[in-house]
């Protein structure tokens, strides 16, 4: 009895001083990575689908708030138009519209719908079978509230770049697209449960997508350690796992078929992404279809807005590169941008 009894006390110590070590690695970690802590005040990051969060106070532009079934966001109308023709932004996983980018492109004189593709509305809660016929109520609200005809440019940012690449795709009305940090496939959804589904569906079918069972446990288990410990959570090996993992047949199955788009494409991607691998993506997207013009920025990292890290009270994100080389990535690819808007 007495050696049952040492045994499970020491059992317990062993829990207390794995506990003890695990709460000391994380706050000195938490304190280490200060510097990339998002400011305290409230934001969209908090919220993305909180309406009141937006800046619609803008000079020179009409900014309209959207809610219908599944077409959400914002129709952004200069007062001096000038171009004609509608751009439709994406934002990435963060559930957001890309709103910031929005507001400049309007700024500049283009009429923009900064749509999201979950959370609010009749869109599913979180990124999870998101329908493509979304693209469809835009369609029928382009039709008659746009104020200018003309080319359809989809522009989006690492999922809401897939979700581009789908559209147009699928979608012969679209006439541009412009990729930031894309992906050549359809991944597995994500959500709060982490299920195994895909993130995309079309006419009631979930198209065919890499699934997370096809990645590497280990990654998997430090990713998951970094949450833990506060260290910064790289996704980059966890989707190259699955990438390495997935069969021929699985690749070509989920291989977003861009080849069926047949208007001009415009790519920026970092070379030092640690979200996921888009350089590697981009290039098989431009073999199978050498209408996308690639701009690559070798030491820039997924989102050229972003620091190196980005860090909340409960996780702290690596999105790579650094303040430096993503300024100088986001400054040429806006240059960039606007000339071949023009």
């Amino acid at each position: 009895m007495k050696r049952a009894l040492k045994v499970l006390l020491r059992i317990f110590f062993i829990f207390i001083l794995i506990f003890i070590s695990i709460f000391a690695i994380r706050w000195i970690n938490f304190y280490r990575y200060q510097d990339y802590m998002l400011p305290e005040e409230e934001s969209i990051y908090d919220d993305p689908t909180d309406f009141s969060l937006y800046d619609t106070d803008i000079d020179g532009v009409d900014v309209e708030i959207i809610e219908e079934d599944l077409l959400n966001g914002f129709h952004l109308v200069p007062d001096n138009i000038s171009t004609e023709g509608v751009i439709v932004t994406f934002g990435g996983s963060d559930g957001s519209s890309n709103y910031d980018l929005a507001k400049m492109l309007a700024e500049e004189g283009y009429e923009v719908y900064s749509l999201f593709f979950f959370g609010p509305g009749k869109l599913p809660d979180e990124l999870i079978e998101v329908p493509l016929e979304l693209f469809d109520d835009f369609l029928a609200y382009h039709l008659e509230n746009s104020q200018s005809n003309g080319p359809i440019t989809v522009l989006g940012a690492s999922k809401g770049a897939e979700l581009t690449l789908n559209l147009a795709s699928n979608y012969d009305e679209i006439d541009n697209i412009i990729l930031y940090a894309p992906s050549a496939y359809s991944f597995f959804s994500l959500d709060q449960r982490n299920t195994d589904q895909s993130s995309w569906i079309y006419k009631e079918q979930p198209l065919p997508y890499l699934s997370s069972r096809n990645g590497n446990l280990w990654e998997t288990v430090k990713m998951i350690g970094g949450f833990i410990l506060y260290y910064p959570v790289k996704y980059n090996p966890v989707y190259e796992a699955v990438l390495d993992g997935s069969s021929e047949t699985d690749l070509e199955a989920a291989r977003i078929k861009v080849e069926n788009f047949a208007g001009e494409g415009l790519i920026f991607v970092g070379g030092d992404d640690l979200m996921w691998p888009a350089e590697s993506m981009t290039n098989v997207i431009k073999e199978y279809n050498d209408q996308m013009e690639v701009h690559l920025y070798p030491e820039a990292g997924h989102l050229f807005i972003m620091n190196r890290y980005m860090g909340t009270p409960n996780a702290l994100i690596a999105f790579g590169g650094n303040e430096n080389t993503n300024n100088e990535a986001f400054e040429d690819s806006n240059a960039i941008l606007f000339e071949r808007l023009a």
